[in-house]
C-alpha cells in the first residue's frame, strides 16, 4: 500500500531474487544526483588528446632516472612509479588549467527569488578525484594542487586511495551529513529537509552493522569528514576502473564543473598525411550552464592541451614556478 504503482505492478508479476534496501551513501547519493539532474542545465564537451608526447617523455624520463635496474634505489624506484601516475598528472594538469579559468572552479548559490543567483569563484583549487571501492565511489579532496609539486600531489592521491578504501562509507557519510545539517540549520535552508529526514530514517530504522574488517583500522587511518567536504570541482576517472574511452559526469551540486577522464588507448591518428599510432585519452567536461557559457570553458581545454604537449610543464614544476 503507498508504493508507486508501477514498482507494484512489477513485484506482483516479477520473480524477485533479493530484496536490498539502499545504504545510507546509495541513498545520499541518489538525492544528490536526483537534484542535480533536474535542478542543473547540463552542457558537456567530449575532447580526444593526443597524449603521445606526454608516453614519450615518461620514458624517457624513466630510462633517465636509473639504467641498472638492480641499482635503483627506493626513492628511484618511487620516482619512477611517478612517472607512470598518469592520475597525479592529470589531477594536477587540471588544477593549473582552472587556476588559468576560475569561472570553472568555484560554487554556485542559484536563489532567483532572493539574489538572483551567485556564482563564487573560489581561490582554493579543491579537486575530488573518485575512488572505487567495495562499498561504492568515495571522492576525497586534494587541496590546490597547483601550489605543490607532482611528487606531492601523487603521495597524497596514493594516501587518499590507501584510507578510502579502509573506510567505512556509512560511519563517513553519517559524519558528513550531521556536518551539513548543522549548516542547514544555522542558515534556516528549509531544502535541507528532505536531507534531514533520509538521515533521521536512516538512523532510526536502519543502522548497518559496521564491517568487521575494518574495526581495527585506526581513525587515522581512515578518511575524516574534511577529507570529503569541500571541494570545488570533481574529477571522476573512469580510465582507472574500465577500459572505457568517456563518461559524460553528472555535476555534484553546488559545483559548476566536474571532468570524466578515460582510458590512455593507442588508436590510429592521421599525423603530416600518414596513419600513425598515437597514444589517446578522452576528456569530458561537464558545465553547469547557469553559471557561464561553453565559450568561457574553451581556454581551459587549451591549457590542458598545452600541458599534455610540454609535460615538463607539470613534472618539474615545482613550489614558487608560475603556475
Amino acid at each position: 500500500m503507498f508504493q508507486d504503482y508501477r514498482v507494484a505492478y512489477l513485484r506482483e508479476h516479477v520473480k524477485v531474487k533479493e530484496e536490498q534496501r539502499f545504504s545510507f551513501l546509495r541513498q545520499g547519493v541518489a538525492y544528490m544526483l536526483s537534484m542535480s539532474a533536474r535542478n542543473i542545465p547540463h552542457a558537456a564537451m567530449i575532447t580526444h588528446f593526443d597524449c603521445t608526447p606526454l608516453v614519450e617523455y615518461t620514458r624517457s624520463g624513466e630510462e633517465s632516472i636509473g639504467r641498472d635496474k638492480d641499482a635503483l634505489t627506493e626513492d628511484a624506484l618511487f620516482r619512477r612509479a611517478i612517472r607512470r601516475n598518469y592520475s597525479a598528472f592529470f589531477v594536477k594538469a587540471i588544477a593549473h588549467s582552472l587556476h588559468h579559468t576560475p569561472c570553472m572552479n568555484g560554487f554556485i548559490d542559484y536563489t532567483p527569488w532572493r539574489n538572483g543567483g551567485t556564482l563564487y569563484r573560489a581561490e582554493d583549487i579543491n579537486l575530488s578525484f573518485t575512488v572505487h571501492t567495495k562499498y561504492g565511489v568515495i571522492k576525497p579532496i586534494v587541496r590546490n594542487a597547483h601550489q605543490k609539486d607532482l611528487e606531492t600531489v601523487s603521495k597524497e592521491m596514493h594516501a587518499l586511495t590507501r584510507k578510502a578504501r579502509r573506510t567505512d562509507p556509512e560511519r563517513l557519510y553519517h559524519a558528513a551529513a550531521r556536518t551539513y545539517i548543522k549548516t542547514a540549520l544555522r542558515q534556516c535552508d528549509l531544502s535541507g529537509l528532505l536531507a534531514l529526514w533520509i538521515w533521521l530514517r536512516a538512523v532510526l530504522f536502519s543502522s548497518p552493522k559496521p564491517d568487521p574488517t575494518l574495526k581495527d583500522v585506526p581513525p587515522e587511518d581512515q578518511l575524516a569528514v574534511e577529507d570529503i567536504l569541500g571541494a570545488t570541482c570533481t574529477v571522476a576517472n573512469i580510465g582507472m576502473v574500465v577500459r572505457g574511452n568517456q563518461t559524460v559526469t553528472v555535476i555534484i551540486p553546488p559545483e559548476v564543473m566536474m571532468f570524466g577522464i578515460g582510458d590512455l588507448r593507442l588508436e590510429p591518428r592521421v599525423v603530416n598525411g600518414e596513419v600513425v599510432p598515437r597514444y589517446v585519452i578522452t576528456v569530458t567536461g561537464t558545465m553547469d550552464h547557469r553559471a557561464f557559457d561553453a565559450g568561457e570553458a574553451f581556454p581551459f581545454y587549451n591549457h590542458i592541451k598545452n600541458y599534455i604537449d610540454h609535460p615538463e610543464l607539470i613534472y618539474e614544476w615545482k613550489p614558487g614556478d608560475p603556475i
